[in-house]
């Protein structure tokens, strides 16, 4: 967040848009944070360019001497979306030796993910960069198909990226609500809880510390086929 305030307001400064752009850009970056929080109590989300939109009004209302050219709009585009890719992700324990057990089984696998301020496009580079598409055949975004988990159409979207029935796939994930519940309600076959936010109102087929043991653990339970 520092970095992307910083090189924001050094772009606007150097538009023209004054002294005050220091104290701007935070409240730009945050009121399009709030357009995110109110489309995500519906369930649904905006798209990359929405977002991107949503700083760039606000930076207008409040700077509007700003000078607009291609350089400051392509700086915009960096500093809300390419933040993603700054730093290499951190990897969950567990998650490459697992994803290749499942792949060895013949699954197809594909990362459903709500996203922050950063579409996912420029997430999924950062992991592609990593290696991830070695196991990983669609990325399912919220940004892309505007439904936020535990809204229907996300879960629906992989589905059909899939070529999948519900009732012939598990949803691993790790928040009870959007996860579980998500994926109970569009009437996957197992839904796994992995990690420690478990609630007792909502009660996963299968919960796990952790990855380690995930593809075991489901051809244990009679999911997986050998």
């Amino acid at each position: 967040m520092r970095r992307r305030e910083a090189r924001l307001t050094a772009a606007y400064e150097r538009a023209g848009a004054g002294p005050g752009a220091a104290e701007a850009v935070p409240r730009a970056i945050r009121h399009a944070i709030d357009a995110l929080v109110v489309a995500h109590q519906s369930n649904i989300d905006l798209s990359g360019e929405d977002r991107v939109n949503a700083v760039h009004r606000s930076m207008l209302e409040q700077c509007p001497d700003t000078v607009e050219d291609d350089d400051l709009r392509a700086e915009l585009i960096r500093s809300v979306c390419e933040s993603a890719s700054w730093e290499p992700p951190d990897l969950i324990e567990g998650v490459e030796q697992e994803l290749e057990q499942l792949k060895q089984r013949g699954l197809r696998l594909a990362v459903v993910s709500n996203t922050g301020l950063a579409p996912g496009r420029y997430v999924e580079r950062a992991l592609v960069s990593r290696g991830f598409d070695r196991w990983i055949n669609h990325w399912i975004w919220s940004d892309d198909v505007l439904s936020w988990k535990p809204g229907q159409a996300i879960f629906e979207a992989a589905l059909q990226a899939l070529g999948a029935s519900a009732n012939d796939t598990a949803f691993v994930g790790d928040t009870p609500e959007a996860d579980i519940l998500g994926s109970r309600y569009a009437g996957f076959a197992a839904s796994v809880l992995v990690g420690n936010k478990g609630e007792d109102a909502i009660v996963p087929d299968i919960e796990l510390p952790s990855l380690t043991g995930l593809a075991d653990e489901l051809s244990a339970r009679g999911y997986l086929r050998d």
